[in-house]
């Protein structure tokens, strides 16, 4: 993790998840509910993806459930993501099973960039997702969803991107 304090204070901001519910959300939200006894924070949908985000105290209890949820829902990739309240953790929780080296912020002209390092070749692949499908649908979540907090009006504009990069040690 850089030490530099608009890294810091870029990490810190809260951010807000636009909730929005259109019909196929509430069945998979309904179906949650009905597996696990835990209401969803807000569901996302990006095929074949479906992201459960849940309340940090639940996370625990709905990833019991993951394989039941998975075994039922063939042929979707679900994933249970904490709705965490500032930004680095928000990105802590989407690459939940892997283990991260370092997070460094980049800025660009067109936006920012957070690079997320890895160590190992695995955990990379594992973050990425076949043909960058996972990668490709956090980003566009981040696009559509994410929002900060408007005390932050310097990089509330900014779109973010996130790229997984490897570290050679």
């Amino acid at each position: 993790m850089s030490n530099s304090l608009v890294d810091y204070l870029y990490f810190s901001q809260i951010v807000n998840i636009k909730k929005k519910f259109f019909n196929a959300e509430l069945k998979f939200f309904k179906f949650f509910f009905e597996i696990t006894k835990i209401v969803p924070v807000f569901v996302i949908i990006r095929n074949p993806f479906v992201f459960y985000f849940v309340k940090p105290r639940d996370f625990f209890i709905a990833k019991f459930f993951l394989r039941k949820l998975r075994y039922k829902l063939q042929g979707k990739k679900i994933s249970i993501i904490r709705a965490e309240t500032t930004l680095l953790r928000l990105v802590f929780s989407f690459f939940d099973d892997v283990y991260i080296h370092n997070v460094k912020l980049i800025e660009k002209t067109n936006g920012t960039l957070i690079d997320v390092t890895f160590i190992f070749d695995k955990d990379r692949a594992v973050a990425v997702g076949i043909e960058g499908g996972y990668i490709k649908a956090v980003n566009f979540i981040f696009r559509n969803y994410i929002s900060f907090d408007s005390s932050f009006n310097k990089f509330e504009k900014d779109p973010v991107e996130i790229r997984c990069t490897k570290t050679n040690l």
